[in-house]
């Protein structure tokens, strides 16, 4: 197994430089569509709906909290089909929540995106790491939201890299690996 981790320290060009680098180490050629997921700073369960063009929900798989820390494991699912797009890791840092959002935490039965659009709370997403695991044959993105300048949220999202294709997506439908591209030639 292989995990290839790459830290991200800027927005925009840097983010794609970075995403370049992956590539690279990771002897993938990533589609658009994987690309514009590592780098979403949005609501993840909206961005998958609209490419997707069907219904995304949320699952928690599991739930514990510790102390001022809620940990959080849980699957994005398409709506018809079960079929899972997303899986996540999260912490939420109570102490730098609002009492409603930790509230609708504690009840397990929405995603995050949701919590935060549905309370109004504005929050700032700072990507920090993204990386390959050959293993899962995935790419994963790791980031921070930010809430009265504190981070309130840590997450780290796992995508298969041919969730082009579970989402009917026109883009390339997989990750070539650079060696088998040039191998067909």
């Amino acid at each position: 197994m292989v995990i290839i981790a790459i830290m991200v320290k800027d927005f925009g060009s840097h983010l794609l430089d970075k995403i370049s680098e992956l590539e690279s180490r990771s002897n993938l050629k990533l589609s658009v569509g994987v690309k514009l997921l590592l780098a979403e700073t949005g609501t993840l369960e909206q961005t998958l709906s609209i490419l997707g063009n069907s219904e995304i929900q949320v699952s928690v798989t599991k739930q514990k909290e510790e102390g001022k820390l809620i940990h959080r494991n849980a699957c994005i699912l398409r709506k018809k089909t079960g079929e899972t797009l997303v899986t996540a890791k999260s912490r939420f840092f109570v102490a730098n929540l609002p009492r409603a959002m930790v509230g609708q935490l504690r009840k397990r039965n929405l995603g995050i995106g949701s919590i935060i659009t549905r309370n109004q709370i504005e929050t700032f997403r700072k990507i920090v790491k993204i990386g390959y695991n050959s293993n899962s044959d995935s790419v994963f993105r790791i980031y921070k939201i930010i809430h009265h300048g504190k981070v309130a949220i840590e997450i780290k999202e796992y995508f298969s890299v041919d969730i082009d294709s579970k989402l009917g997506l026109p883009f390339q439908s997989f990750a070539k690996r650079h060696y088998n591209f040039l191998a067909t030639r």
